[in-house]
């Protein structure tokens, strides 16, 4: 199983490493590819149906961990999502407690759910707006240097995963996580083999807990991930091509036909051998 972040992770990397990972995940049926993303749901639903470098989802963390969906049938996993959800207070409500922090710019154009995401600068991520998150009973996220993401207390993308495998029955020696922003950091706490691609935040590439199962990669995004599936000891399929002499059909009397097999030479009755 193979839980990834989307920009900069899954998305970064060049077009060739790209699809170099597109073809690898594509062409092993027995990788699960889970996005674990800050995106919402309609912003994924956007990207595969225009990236088509972009390998194709089993299941979908997104709003930094607030929802799970089944991407085979486009079905949010209610119960979980009330689990990861618990104690939310509203996006009203925490928009109104936050008023007083003019340096919080609410992303208006960006869809969400379960969440509360707003641009943020370095300098004004002070210990007072931290009390009044924590005042509201909600966790809270920085990345990038730019976005704060106020979650529900029980929310994150390291949880929403952990919901999932144990609702699935994934074991953790299985599980591949990957990432490049401090908003993954929740992924790498889990204790599963693990991917910083050499992109990453560096406060992220700082956090992560030490760990002979975590590799700190040279490379950037996709092909990242693909060396870290590699050292898992998972190499890429190779397919096996079968050729024959003849074409599959052939156009006879006006139409697409199977050619006839192959007949046997014609023997004689009178040298054919008697049956006893």
């Amino acid at each position: 199983m193979l839980a990834a972040d989307l920009d900069g992770t899954l998305l970064g990397g060049s077009p060739h490493d790209r699809r170099r990972l597109f073809d690898a995940l594509n062409g092993d049926p027995d990788i699960t590819v889970v996005f674990a993303t800050g995106r919402g749901l309609a912003s994924v639903r956007a990207l595969l149906r225009d990236d088509p470098l972009l390998p194709p989802p089993h299941w979908i963390i997104a709003d930094v961990g607030s929802t799970i969906v089944d991407a085979t049938r486009m079905a949010h996993a209610r119960a979980l999502e009330a689990r990861l959800r618990a104690g939310w207070p509203g996006a009203g409500r925490v928009r109104a407690a936050l008023e007083a922090f003019p340096h919080l710019v609410y992303q208006e154009q960006v869809p969400q759910e379960g969440r509360c995401s707003f641009y943020l600068a370095p300098d004004a991520l002070s210990d007072e707006l931290i009390r009044a998150v924590e005042a509201l009973g909600c966790s809270w996220s920085y990345a990038s240097g730019r976005y704060f993401d106020v979650l529900p207390p029980r929310a994150g993308k390291g949880r929403a995963l952990e919901l999932l495998a144990q609702t699935l029955g994934w074991p953790r020696r299985a599980m591949l996580v990957a990432g490049d922003s401090l908003n993954d950091l929740s992924l790498f706490r889990l204790g599963t083999p693990a991917v910083v691609v050499a992109n990453a935040e560096p406060a992220l590439t700082a956090r992560v807990p030490a760990s002979d199962r975590v590799h700190h990669s040279a490379l950037d995004g996709a092909a990242a991930v693909l060396q870290g599936i590699e050292r898992l000891g998972r190499p890429p399929r190779r397919s096996v091509v079968v050729g024959y002499h003849r074409p599959p059909v052939c156009w006879l009397d006006g139409a697409w036909r199977p050619p006839p097999s192959p007949a046997l030479p014609a023997t004689s009755s009178s040298t054919r051998s008697p049956l006893p």
